[in-house]
């Protein structure tokens, strides 16, 4: 699953359980799942993935959205976006093709190792930056395509583009385990118990 949910188990009564006020059982119940949600996102994902990719912990803090629970939907929810991150705003290095003086391949840090971007470096330039491959993708034609005589799309780049990298949610993927998620149900409850000590001493 592509996701972390946080949330509490359904506490039967647990208002009257505890002698606290409804209202304020569900406000304790909001406010401890918000904040281990908080954490979640910010210990488990974004520090670990920035550290791991050097990629700045503000554009994960972007590709990781965080819906956070309300009065109508008692869960929290980290969801990372699957658009692809900048190949340059990973640590980057060029591995060099055999036979070729112009083009390497480029190859990003990633979770315990590196993995390889769509696009090149030329090792030639002096700035040696990730950049897009030109490239040709057939078309789906059918009776009703405009223009059935072009066989293909074609991205042919007048001024070189930026090479895309593995998304937050390709990072996600093979990141996030069941240790990940044990941590998370942990912390939700030490916030839980911690809101429910304040307000019953």
């Amino acid at each position: 699953m592509n996701r972390i949910d946080v949330s509490l188990p359904p506490f039967e009564g647990g208002a009257a359980a505890f002698g606290v006020d409804e209202k304020r059982f569900a406000r304790i119940e909001i406010n401890s799942t918000n904040r281990a949600a908080r954490w979640v996102k910010r210990v488990l994902l974004v520090e670990p993935f920035s550290k791991a990719t050097g990629v700045r912990r503000v554009i994960f803090n972007d590709r990781i959205r965080l819906d956070l629970a309300n009065t109508n939907r008692p869960e929290a929810s980290i969801v990372p976006s699957s658009a692809g991150i900048p190949a340059r705003c990973y640590r980057h290095r060029a591995d060099a093709l055999s036979g070729s003086k112009i083009r390497a391949r480029v190859l990003v840090d990633w979770w315990r190792g590196e993995k390889v971007a769509a696009g090149f470096i030329n090792p030639a330039s002096a700035r040696k930056l990730p950049l897009a491959t030109r490239s040709v993708r057939e078309r789906n034609v059918r009776p009703t395509t405009r223009n059935p005589g072009v066989k293909e799309y074609r991205y042919d780049y007048v001024v070189p583009r930026d090479a895309n990298g593995p998304s937050a949610a390709a990072l996600f993927r093979v990141a996030v385990d069941d240790s990940t998620r044990e941590k998370a149900a942990e912390r939700l409850a030490l916030e839980f118990n911690l809101d429910l000590d304040k307000e019953l001493f």
